[in-house]
């Protein structure tokens, strides 16, 4: 029987679940070991197309038995015939599978695998989200009792609420890395501080132009820069951008620092205030954004060499492939012989074909060429 001290822990973990790597492990873990049972497991998602349920899985120490593969053979035998697979459990309701009830063939896996009882629950949150909750014992002599069905169905509300939170923070965490995926894709660095100028978080331009760039680096939990001067102005900027997020002063638009790399090659900084999160205050929350650029920076989705983008200019212009390379090799400020030379064609052709290009795309000159296609930029991959 569950003590009202282990009910409360179990609760407590519910509610910790969606922060963890592998949600609900925690819980998990607890769960098997206060019930009694071999493995518990939490279904985040059962297609019925032959791929793997996504779970989280807990189960004893030196368990031998390999659940994936497990999981992958009752998949091919028995998962369409079975009327107690995880889909047909519908939210709120809770059931007990005995294999000794079973068919023959199933009966006789299930005993295999150590499979002697199962409880299982669904459970789901108002966007539609389905989840299963499931725990095992192997001991014929030890069926799942009242209590522990009892049981389940009291931690079913919380895991209910703890699902809705989770789903929320999930979109949330998909809406992020699309905006910075985004970010990426225009090469723009970006670096999050919290109120200590501490860095939070750096997207994968930001890592890669400190790659590139050795004289500015991550000291500290701060970003640094080499040289005495430009690091005094980067400092004076976040110092900024924090007291006008604190409304300590008027600066919203933000301060760009510059920088000329051991290269020669000019990189900006754009230091800004984030805006206020009413409810989410505190020195730890995101106080204040740098964004970089690398001026040098080839922008790669522009370079005749992507397969990918030269096929969009070709369907967004309707250029033949030919023609599509040869836009891309001008708007990267090529000269018409040098594009010829770099695509193995005499000039001649190449005059040709941007004459064609002009007319397709309604421009006059290798200027507009290049407004378009830059224009176009975020529309490239």
């Amino acid at each position: 029987m569950t003590t009202e001290a282990q009910f409360n822990d179990l609760l407590g973990l519910i509610y910790d679940g969606p922060m963890e790597a592998r949600p609900w492990e925690s819980f998990l873990g607890k769960l098997r070991q206060d019930t009694g049972s071999r493995i518990a497991t939490l279904t985040l998602n059962h297609p019925r197309n032959g791929a793997m349920d996504t779970y989280v899985l807990a189960m004893e120490a030196g368990d031998p038995t390999n659940w994936v593969e497990t999981e992958a053979t009752y998949r091919e035998k028995f998962m369409r015939s079975d009327p107690q697979r995880t889909d047909s459990v519908k939210p709120g309701q809770l059931i007990i599978i005995e294999a000794a009830k079973c068919s023959a063939d199933y009966r006789r896996f299930l005993e295999a695998v150590g499979v002697a009882y199962a409880i299982r629950m669904g459970f789901t949150e108002p966007s539609g989200m389905l989840c299963w909750l499931d725990a095992v014992r192997g001991d014929i002599r030890r069926p799942y009792s009242k209590t522990d069905i009892a049981l389940f169905q009291d931690l079913r509300p919380h895991l209910e609420r703890a699902l809705k939170l989770y789903a929320a923070l999930m979109r949330r965490e998909t809406e992020r890395s699309l905006y910075e995926e985004t970010i990426d894709h225009f090469v723009l660095g970006s670096i999050l501080l919290n109120g200590e100028s501490e860095i939070i978080h750096c997207n994968q331009a930001a890592l890669n132009i400190l790659k590139l760039h050795p004289e500015i680096s991550v000291e500290r939990h701060k970003l640094t820069i080499a040289d005495k001067r430009a690091n005094l102005c980067l400092r004076n900027a976040i110092n900024t951008a924090i007291e006008a997020r604190a409304g300590t002063s008027h600066a919203l638009h933000g301060e760009l620092v510059r920088l000329r790399s051991e290269q020669c090659q000019l990189i900006g900084l754009l230091v800004c205030p984030v805006p206020v999160t009413p409810y989410y205050q505190g020195t730890n929350a995101p106080h204040a954004i740098i964004y970089l650029s690398d001026l040098a920076q080839d922008l790669t989705a522009l370079q005749p060499s992507s397969q990918s983008s030269q096929h969009l200019v070709m369907q967004l212009f309707d250029l033949t492939k030919q023609e599509a390379t040869l836009a891309l090799l001008l708007a990267d400020g090529k000269t018409l012989s040098a594009a010829a030379m770099e695509m193995g064609i005499v000039e001649i052709t190449a005059r040709n074909y941007s004459k064609k290009i002009y007319e397709k795309m309604g421009i006059n000159r290798q200027t507009d060429l290049v407004r378009l296609i830059y224009r176009s930029f975020a529309l490239l991959r």
